[in-house]
């Protein structure tokens, strides 16, 4: 049987270059690898939610959301990977494809946190945000912004989805404001609104920094995963 094309929902640029050396383009289809594309969506929902439409009209079969969470588990430490069963969105609990997701299991050694993902409309900055869904949501060890949208349409097409997230910031962590207003909705860095907060607040440099090491070992974990997205016989382990 002809495999599916996979769809790829990515928030980030950060996250859109570990599947794509080249030149990004965003909010529009790009063709990735032989039946594998993705759209750069932006942060959040609405973002993704477009994003899952595109790759809906341009005919895949599977939605797969990538990218980067916050740790809602203690436990949780930078670079940890979460391939989660069930997906915390709007009320309810969304399923990812039990099959492509063993399948995907299977390919790599990389040690997987046991658990669910929570997705929420807005992002989940302070310590306090996070101790609050991980009371509301006990079973679920990261949260992201994304995931929540792209299974819900995926359900709603009757095709299988699948969420893989890699954690950033841990559950005992803020981010910090500067790093909150200092990037554009891809995240990529906006220079003089970064050089304005830290002449203004010095003081945010150092957890900046710690930011973007756990940014980066966040992205090498995804990048281990990245090749088992391409081998055909994963996209082929479920689409008879």
């Amino acid at each position: 049987m002809q495999p599916q094309r996979i769809g790829i929902v990515v928030a980030l640029a950060a996250e859109a270059r570990i599947l794509l050396s080249g030149k990004l383009r965003y909010q529009t289809v790009m063709e990735i690898a032989p039946q594998l594309c993705m759209v750069v969506s932006g942060m959040g929902p609405i973002r993704a939610d477009q994003a899952a439409e595109q790759l809906l009209q341009a005919g895949v079969g599977r939605l797969l959301s990538w990218g980067t969470a916050g740790g809602l588990n203690p436990a949780c430490r930078a670079g940890d990977l979460l391939v989660p069963e069930h997906i915390f969105w709007a009320g309810r609990s969304w399923s990812a494809d039990a099959g492509w997701r063993s399948a995907l299991l299977q390919k790599f050694s990389e040690k997987v946190l046991a658990g669910e993902l929570c997705s929420v409309s807005e992002a989940c900055a302070s310590v306090a945000a996070k101790a609050q869904l991980r009371a509301d949501y006990p079973e679920a060890q990261a949260v992201d912004m994304e995931s929540g949208v792209v299974a819900q349409r995926a359900a709603q097409a009757g095709i299988p989805f699948l969420a893989i997230r890699s954690v950033v910031d841990p559950a005992h962590q803020s981010i910090p404001a500067i790093a909150m207003h200092s990037v554009d909705g891809y995240g990529r860095p906006q220079i003089l609104p970064l050089l304005r907060g830290l002449l203004l607040h010095p003081g945010d440099l150092p957890p900046l920094m710690g930011l973007g090491r756990q940014m980066q070992a966040a992205v090498n974990t995804l990048r281990l995963v990245q090749p088992h997205l391409v081998q055909p016989h994963l996209r082929e382990a479920n689409s008879v």
